[in-house]
């Protein structure tokens, strides 16, 4: 609990799996060993899935992970802005944050299964899109806690 009482660690702690993950997408991104593994554009009967897939294979992952170290940098130095260790109520906040968050993701992993068996072809876009949509949320609610604690 001591960890979490610290604002410069959680804040590190974000910025590094932010940065793993944005680089994965940044380099895959546009990647012509990428691209073969992507499914084949409109089979699905899915707007959806289509649309996402064509966001997938014009390299526009590149931009979400871009967009994942600019959160991440906003978090980092919102922590440095306030030189204050947090309190019991916010560090349970945060332990409450990184169970749920772990319990969405073990939620995901029997989610992209399901979505792998229905229609291999798209296994790949199915994957992306569930870890880009995980981690932009626990990003979004970092930031926005991140906003509250430093205004408080």
């Amino acid at each position: 609990m001591k960890l979490l009482k610290n604002p410069y660690i959680n804040a590190a702690v974000i910025a590094v799996l932010s940065v793993f993950y944005a680089l994965v997408l940044i380099v895959t991104s546009g990647h012509l060993e990428f691209q073969r593994v992507l499914g084949h554009g409109k089979t699905l009967n899915s707007p959806f899935w289509n649309g996402w897939s064509a966001f997938v294979r014009q390299g526009n992952l590149k931009y979400v992970g871009y967009g994942f170290i600019a959160a991440a940098i906003c978090i980092f130095l919102l922590s440095l802005v306030r030189k204050k260790r947090y309190d019991e109520y916010q560090a349970g906040i945060i332990a409450t944050g990184l169970i749920v968050t772990g319990a969405a993701l073990l939620l995901l992993f029997p989610t992209a299964l399901l979505l792998i068996m229905s229609d291999p072809n798209y296994a790949v876009e199915a994957l992306i899109f569930l870890v880009v949509v995980h981690w932009s949320v626990f990003l979004f609610v970092s930031l926005i806690c991140s906003i509250k604690w430093c205004r408080a």
